[in-house]
């Protein structure tokens, strides 16, 4: 009876107050801020006939041989800021990507500031408008899953990252990314 009642008053006082006790604060930079390792990143087509591409395995080299970098998303914690960092596999050059980053509920999306999908963009098969992120501050991770829209990528760029043969393909293929970022271990 007491619990009902001291949850009932808490209610109460926080609808005077004008806060929703049930509604996330809007996140801000420092709260999301550090640097965080990619450790998943994978697009799956809409059509289930086509396979699904683990990038880490194909096309980002998550843990590079030293003095490269590893793969890395980084969060300002001065200004709402990105930056995505990684050594592409095969050619082991060094990709890097700025853009802003829009707080919300519990969660960050990432818009890079290019016009036109940069090459990051085109060989992991990100979204080309943003990618929505998950924050979840123990541990601290940023995750986008199967609820994020579909978007459509280039044929080429997912048969390459694929390792796979246009042949017979749509000129865009449809699909969804599924990801995870941890300012700890994978």
């Amino acid at each position: 009876m007491r619990t009902a009642a001291a949850v009932s008053i808490a209610l109460v006082l926080a609808g005077c107050s004008g806060e929703d006790p049930f509604h996330q604060r809007m996140l801000t930079p420092g709260d999301v801020q550090g640097v965080y390792r990619i450790c998943s990143l994978r697009f799956t087509p809409v059509q289930t006939a086509i396979p699904a591409v683990d990038l880490l395995a194909r096309v980002i080299d998550a843990n590079p041989s030293p003095p490269a970098q590893g793969a890395s998303l980084t969060l300002s914690g001065a200004a709402p800021e990105f930056e995505i960092v990684y050594t592409h596999r095969g050619d082991a050059l060094l990709r890097q990507a700025r853009g802003d980053v829009e707080f919300g509920d519990g969660s960050v999306f990432l818009y890079l500031t290019s016009q036109t999908p940069t090459i990051i963009q085109q060989e992991a098969l990100l979204p080309p408008g943003h990618l929505d992120l998950v924050f979840n501050s123990s541990p601290r991770t940023l995750t986008a899953g199967d609820e994020v829209g579909s978007y459509f990528v280039r044929r080429s760029d997912y048969t390459h990252a694929a390792g796979i043969s246009e042949e017979g393909l749509a000129d865009r293929i449809q699909g969804h990314v599924t990801a995870m970022f941890s300012t700890g271990s994978c």
